[in-house]
């Protein structure tokens, strides 16, 4: 049975980092945020993966109509090329339909991330911040899995936040055609409105 270990001390880099994880089994999922090693709560909860579904699903039935060339996806590993200590793991990510053979792209459109017990709020501001500075994201989603509340940061509003919490109100993301209710979010979870 394989146990978490820590992480080397101090910053890492991100080749230092890539060593260190090489060797663990991938029921661990590290990430490093400026220099810092984490690991994630793993298995992720159900509701957690739930939320997680019925945004790609909705997503993907965006997309198809109006973006064809991107897709939406689960667990996507992410850089930032401004940030050469961050590789970091979405939730569900936007990116593009035709895929290169690596592990952490840097195309991707949308980064959304379900908080869990192990996220802390520096932790999920922080990767809020960075995901918003890759050139090609247009939204960063935060999304409570224990009651309604979506917080939607855009490029479009200068990366000013707006918090969804009525299970009636429309999120709306228009560069991929996507609109649904925040209860369509949590349809199938323990959250009701």
């Amino acid at each position: 049975m394989n146990t978490h270990v820590a992480p080397p001390p101090g910053r890492l880099t991100a080749e230092e980092f890539l060593a260190f994880i090489e060797d663990r089994p991938r029921e661990e999922r590290w990430q490093l945020i400026d220099g810092e090693a984490f690991v994630m709560m793993s298995p992720a909860r159900l509701p957690h993966q739930r939320i997680g579904l019925n945004l790609i699903l909705h997503m993907n039935d965006a997309l198809r109509k109006h973006r064809p060339d991107l897709v939406a996806m689960h667990e996507v590993a992410v850089r930032v090329d401004a940030f050469p200590d961050f590789r970091a793991i979405a939730d569900v990510a936007v990116i593009g339909s035709e895929v290169e053979d690596e592990v952490y792209g840097t195309g991707f459109h949308m980064a959304a991330e379900v908080l869990s017990e192990s996220n802390t709020r520096e932790l999920i501001s922080r990767k809020r911040t960075i995901y918003g500075s890759s050139p090609d994201c247009q939204h960063v989603l935060i999304i409570s899995q224990k009651d309604f509340a979506v917080e939607v940061w855009s490029r479009s509003s200068g990366w000013k936040g707006r918090v969804y919490r009525s299970p009636e109100d429309v999120i709306e993301l228009p560069e991929f055609g996507f609109a649904c209710r925040v209860a369509d979010l949590y349809r199938g979870t323990p959250v009701k409105g």
